[in-house]
């Protein structure tokens, strides 16, 4: 247990609560949780499978409409993956991705992570026993390739990459993720491509999935799941697509923990993938327009950079020049100003010149938040 920390996301969240339970008022930029209702369409599938009887267990790998649902998803991408050996159905992706943890990696191995980096990746890598060894990037997310190759040793048993990312929402090419790729195949490690975000992406930009490079899934397990592109974080769905043995692998740890996802959740999640898809063309609509709003008026606060991301709903402004602590920046803006954000601190030691800002949250909220923050940080210049 002394391996697992608070969430550092959370902390500032538990604060804000406390002030606007005292009458405060908050504006919200703390938690990466899409704003958007489920489309009705899934609700629909679960209140018909619940009605149906679909309250009992299912296959622990998930149910096989679930799975083919999976599988169709990537071949209209050009992806070919066989839903019955190359997918397990998770309650969330952080359960995919602990799974995947316990399958592949020993205690005191090295696990990569191209950071900043979602702090629950060094909490997870911690808790199975082995050490995180972070791996900078340029602003933005870009690889440093150099940086990544002298990373590389014996030792190194996994990377984690997560494109879109968080909390930049910066993105890796197609070429970074080959390089990236033939790394792993020259080192002999495995790939843990989180891309929750793939379907958030913006000006054109289109994500290439790990699946798209490493055909045979030797050395990549993609973690991936239904509460950002379909606005169902509280349904708990999540998935991973690999290797026929780490997928076997995982389904043991789910067979002895978990059993399966929620019945009927399964069943709202296969109409997600099958429906109407119109929703996230219109999420992705409006988050660029969030995105375009946060970033300008980050950009006219002196001493702010703020570069413009090209996926998910997070901007991570760099507040250097105010030569405070992330922490004691982000409570500082909080109490004076009521504005809520994540410390840098959180997702990298070299990050805490930083706060992570999500634009899941309406214009007026951006708008009305950010002239609080820059009226604020005028009395700090």
């Amino acid at each position: 247990m002394e391996r697992i920390p608070a969430s550092g996301t959370l902390k500032m969240f538990e604060l804000a609560k406390r002030m606007e339970a005292a009458g405060k008022r908050i504006y919200h930029f703390d938690i990466g949780q899409p704003d958007f209702p489920t489309p009705d369409n899934i609700i629909a599938a679960g209140i018909e499978a619940l009605n149906h009887g679909f309250t009992r267990y299912t296959p622990s790998r998930g149910i096989p409409p679930l799975l083919n649902g999976i599988e169709e998803h990537y071949a209209r991408r050009g992806m070919e993956i066989d839903g019955s050996k190359n997918v397990i159905v998770t309650p969330g992706a952080k359960m995919a991705l602990f799974q995947g943890f316990l399958s592949t990696i020993d205690a005191g191995d090295d696990v990569l992570l191209l950071s900043p980096a979602w702090p629950t990746y060094r909490v997870m890598i911690r808790t199975v026993g082995a050490k995180p060894v972070d791996v900078g990037t340029y602003p933005g997310y870009m690889l440093d390739e150099e940086a990544l190759k002298t990373a590389c040793s014996k030792s190194v048993t996994a990377l984690v990459i997560n494109t879109p990312n968080n909390p930049t929402g910066g993105v890796l090419d197609r070429g970074q993720m080959e390089l990236i790729h033939d790394l792993a195949v020259d080192h002999d490690f495995v790939v843990f491509s989180d891309e929750i975000y793939e379907m958030l992406v913006y000006d054109g930009f289109k994500q290439t999935s790990m699946l798209e490079i490493d055909k045979n899934l030797e050395h990549t397990l993609v973690i991936n799941g239904f509460s950002k592109t379909y606005s169902m974080t509280g349904w708990r769905l999540g998935f991973a697509v690999g290797n026929e043995e780490t997928i076997n692998n995982m389904d043991l740890i789910q067979q002895n923990t978990t059993s399966c996802a929620a019945s009927f959740v399964q069943y709202a999640g296969y109409e997600a993938l099958k429906g109407d898809q119109r929703s996230i063309k219109a999420m992705a609509e409006e988050y660029q327009k969030r995105r375009d709003l946060i970033t300008s008026m980050f950009c006219k606060i002196e001493g702010i950079q703020c570069i413009n991301p090209k996926g998910a709903f997070y901007v991570f402004p760099d507040f250097s020049a105010y030569n405070l602590s992330s922490n004691t920046l982000a409570e500082l803006i909080l109490m004076k100003a009521g504005v809520t954000s994540t410390p840098g601190i959180a997702f990298g030691k070299k990050y805490d010149n930083y706060l992570r800002f999500s634009y899941a949250t309406k214009i007026s909220e951006i708008e009305d938040g950010l002239n609080a923050l820059a009226e604020f940080l005028s009395t700090l210049a």
